[in-house]
């Protein structure tokens, strides 16, 4: 069974590896088995680590122009392209966006608060993922709340459920921005465009690597701490540089036709 799940990913097979090997542990200490079989496996021998493989972005500035532009003026379902445009402005992953909760949007402070423990790094010694929300970012979510603003999911298709990658990703490809040369794109690579452009313009903005990485909410064992102990701190530190990118995106769509 973990050799099946690490064909399509060695952190999903390395995380059922963990937790299995703890049911052992649990186990024993019950007194409910007498040995672990995970303590006689070598773990490198069934998940094999796989290739790194970067998400495809664009970060060619009049290509991400008109894939702005296109975005905006999308005309299919309302909540993809509002999923689309939000994305834009707040980078997070897509599974994080596909599950947002009306819950998780404070417009009075500004702000998108999402449970630590639906994040990809899970750690409990963090605390929720909190990034603040531009205008723009709130603007995208009121247009969306006339649609869906009675339910629980704030993207959802017409079956009520929450919209998915495929959903997004096929937007996409209409756009003609999957599987193209200079215009490959995946909605994971919005996380990407926002990264290598923050790092290309750091004379625009001036915001240190750390909350470039915290933005992605991107940790490493030096700053959990850091995380963990500001928070606040970070959090407003965190306004300029999600300011300063949404006004790049918009400054994009409003730029006129060549």
């Amino acid at each position: 069974m973990i050799k099946k799940k690490s064909r399509k990913g060695t952190e999903s097979a390395n995380k059922l590896f963990r937790y299995l090997n703890n049911v052992w542990k649990f186990a024993i200490t019950k007194g409910l088995c007498k040995s672990n079989p995970f303590n006689d496996i070598e773990k490198d021998m069934i998940i094999i680590k796989q290739k790194v493989k970067h998400r495809p972005k664009i970060t060619h500035i009049p290509t991400l122009t008109k894939l702005i532009k296109d975005l905006y003026s999308y005309q299919g379902h309302i909540s993809t392209r509002n999923a689309l445009c939000f994305v834009l402005h707040t980078p997070i992953r897509p599974d994080n966006l596909y599950s947002l909760k009306w819950k998780y949007i404070d417009t009075k402070d500004k702000k998108l608060t999402i449970p630590r423990t639906l994040m990809k790094d899970d750690n409990i010694n963090l605390p929720d993922f909190t990034i603040p929300l531009t205008d723009e970012a709130i603007n995208i979510l009121e247009i969306q709340r006339a649609f869906t603003g009675h339910q629980e999911y704030i993207f959802t298709g017409n079956t009520k459920q929450p919209i998915s990658d495929n959903t997004t990703n096929q937007a996409l490809k209409r756009m003609g921005y999957i599987e193209k040369n200079d215009r490959n794109m995946t909605t994971h690579g919005f996380r990407g465009i926002f990264r290598s452009l923050a790092d290309t313009l750091q004379d625009e903005h001036n915001c240190s690597y750390d909350l470039k990485e915290l933005a992605l909410d991107h940790h490493t064992k030096s700053n959990v701490v850091k995380a963990y102990n500001h928070q606040a701190d970070y959090f407003e530190q965190l306004k300029p540089l999600m300011q300063w990118w949404s006004d790049f995106v918009i400054k994009l769509k409003d730029a006129k036709d060549e």
